[in-house]
């Protein structure tokens, strides 16, 4: 049971003092690196439940349509992302946060919104469309925390100042669309080499 408890306080103690709690994370080695799946999972369980159970008078997704394990993968696609961005960037601007600590950070930066989706979608089929304007709030305060919460554990980390910091993040995001820029021609040449061989196979075929 103490453990448990030890487990779950770093998401906690980060939640509500983040600049500690980041701190004690990256110097005291306070953590262990598996709250970083534990929490993906945990985000995943929660966006998928508000997906899916959301109210009608808020839902606009079809059930039958949705695909949780595509949840999953753009959850770890943009979780990678993020981190491979981070990481590259700070390297660069000399940034003392490890990959490690980048990652954590960003696990530990969910705990908002995985605490406040899976209860605001339950809230959500009791009202009705004039008060769903409480449900939007609550959702773009868990979203807000969780965006202020990434911007200190950047600023945390890294030993970065404010402005530092709002430089880096922008910088972060720019290398993120140039990795997603270099995947998508990869993507297109390793299709084009794939259609070229399989020309060729079709026209030895009829040949032969």
């Amino acid at each position: 049971m103490t453990k448990v408890k030890e487990y779950f306080s770093l998401p906690l103690h980060v939640l509500f003092h983040p600049a500690d709690g980041f701190y004690t994370m990256k110097y005291e080695k306070r953590g262990h690196t598996s709250i970083i799946f534990v929490n993906l999972i945990l985000f995943w369980i929660s966006y998928s439940f508000q997906k899916q159970y959301s109210g009608f008078v808020i839902n606009e997704n079809n059930p039958l349509d949705y695909n949780t394990f595509l949840d999953l993968l753009g959850i770890s696609c943009m979780f990678l992302l993020w981190c491979v961005g981070n990481w590259s960037v700070t390297t660069l601007m000399n940034g003392e946060g490890k990959f490690r600590d980048i990652a954590m950070a960003a696990s530990l930066s969910l705990t908002p919104m995985i605490l406040v989706f899976i209860p605001a979608t339950l809230l959500s089929n009791l009202l009705i469309l004039d008060e769903a304007a409480f449900y939007h709030v609550i959702m773009w305060i868990s979203i807000v925390w969780f965006a202020l919460l990434m911007f200190i554990s950047t600023l945390s980390i890294h030993n970065y100042s404010v402005g530092k910091t709002v430089a880096t993040v922008f910088l972060i995001f720019l290398a993120i669309l140039i990795i997603l820029f270099l995947a998508l021609m990869v993507f297109m040449l390793i299709q084009q080499v794939f259609v070229f061989i399989r020309s060729i196979y079709t026209e030895l075929l009829y040949r032969t």
